[in-house]
């Protein structure tokens, strides 16, 4: 499934927004082959790995989801997945129609409720322009 031109704007800027939020050091959007299709760094902002392990994170992710979704009819839907790191906390979040994940990259003291909280919201808007 590719996606257009008009859908990869609006992943665009949904990451932009989320960028511009304090702490948070990364947004992408990460299809369900555990490809990135959206997002990017805020400026200036290093990364602290190389793209190839950033690839390797972003398929992980993807699986992680996945085998937790393995459990879905017995114990819920996955809402959210955080994963404290010494540098960094890592958030996925599944979008309601499992087409896509957001990943989120931020400062290890974040309010991790705040910016699932803003991530979901924005994210429930986006899809309603299309973009799944």
């Amino acid at each position: 499934m590719t996606m257009s031109v008009k859908q990869h704007n609006l992943l665009d800027v949904f990451c932009n927004v989320m960028c511009n939020k304090s702490k948070i050091r990364f947004c992408g959007v990460i299809n369900s082959m555990g490809r990135l299709v959206g997002g990017s760094f805020k400026d200036g902002i290093q990364p602290l790995d190389n793209d190839l392990q950033r690839q390797m994170l972003y398929m992980q992710s993807r699986i992680e989801l996945s085998l937790k979704s393995e459990f879905n009819n017995s114990l819920g839907f996955v809402n959210y997945v955080v994963t404290y790191r010494d540098n960094v906390v890592i958030i996925n979040i599944p979008s309601d129609s499992q087409k896509y994940h957001i990943l989120i990259s931020a400062e290890r003291d974040s309010n991790v409720n705040e910016i699932i909280h803003d991530v979901t919201d924005l994210f429930k808007e986006m899809e309603g322009m299309s973009i799944t």
